[in-house]
């Protein structure tokens, strides 16, 4: 098992690379595959905190564990990041009482150990699935992705490798209480948030499609301007836009595991 790369003294440093584009520049960057697999071997050695993507400018961040400042500078010595022209390129001691933790700092489980990697699917209660399944590509723009007439089951996403929603119409033959159950679900707070390029053109979105809006946009605490609304059955949903969101990067740059982190 990769766990078993994981043995011996875990080192106490951290550590973080931080590239960053030039705004005004084009750079060649390598493949998001070269970069996973150079991500990967921090992951196997048991050094690797937290890898992702960095914005204002475009960047990438990775934080991970070393004994020193040179035994970090021969860790990086294979990343492909490193020499690429139009980039800046740092290596810094992270700092947690200085510079704030911002990631998990506890090592994650090995690969391998029954470790979480992706949240698959989430489930909405309807009363009429094919009805709702509508609703969802016409008005929220969700696509099926998965489907089984038989069973009825179906699930819609926004694209691969997102997660996707289930819409589950409740069935006596299910039997007692698991039909009465669902039911109860019908009509409620689902929990579920989504992220849109702007909270007022999708307020806009929602309301010529008759949707009901529960809680108009209204700027949070945390910095993100968000809205309520219900799907026809009365399931609620939160639509949030995050403070000094920008379009997705051009075609060519890769676009790696997202986090949010900052220098």
């Amino acid at each position: 098992m990769s766990g078993e790369h994981r043995t011996g003294r875990k080192p106490k440093r951290l550590y973080a690379r931080v590239m960053r584009v030039d705004p005004s520049g084009t750079p060649d960057l390598p493949g998001s595959s070269a970069i996973r697999g150079f991500v990967a071997g921090f992951d196997r050695s048991g050094r690797l905190v937290a890898h992702g993507d960095l914005t204002h400018p475009d960047g990438d961040l990775l934080i991970f564990r070393a004994d020193d400042r040179d035994q970090a500078d021969r860790l990086l010595r294979t990343d492909p990041l490193r020499d690429v022209v139009g980039t800046s390129y740092t290596v810094l001691e992270w700092k947690a009482g200085e510079l704030g933790a911002g990631v998990n700092l506890d090592p994650p489980p090995a690969l391998g150990s029954g470790r979480l990697t992706l949240l698959k699917r989430v489930t909405v209660v309807v009363r009429d699935q094919e009805r709702a399944v509508e609703w969802y590509r016409e008005v929220l723009g969700l696509s099926v992705i998965g489907q089984d007439p038989e069973t009825h089951f179906v699930e819609l996403a926004l694209g691969k490798g997102t997660a996707a929603i289930s819409l589950v119409a409740p069935d006596r033959a299910w039997g007692e209480p698991h039909y009465t159950e669902a039911l109860s679900r019908i009509g409620t707070p689902t929990g579920i948030c989504f992220e849109t390029d702007s909270v007022t053109a999708f307020e806009l979105r929602l309301r010529h499609a008759g949707a009901r809006i529960t809680a108009p946009p209204e700027r949070q605490p945390w910095g993100e301007r968000s809205l309520r609304f219900t799907d026809p059955d009365g399931n609620e949903f939160l639509a949030c836009e995050r403070e000094g969101w920008k379009p997705p990067r051009p075609p060519g740059r890769p676009r790696l595991h997202p986090v949010e982190a900052d220098e």
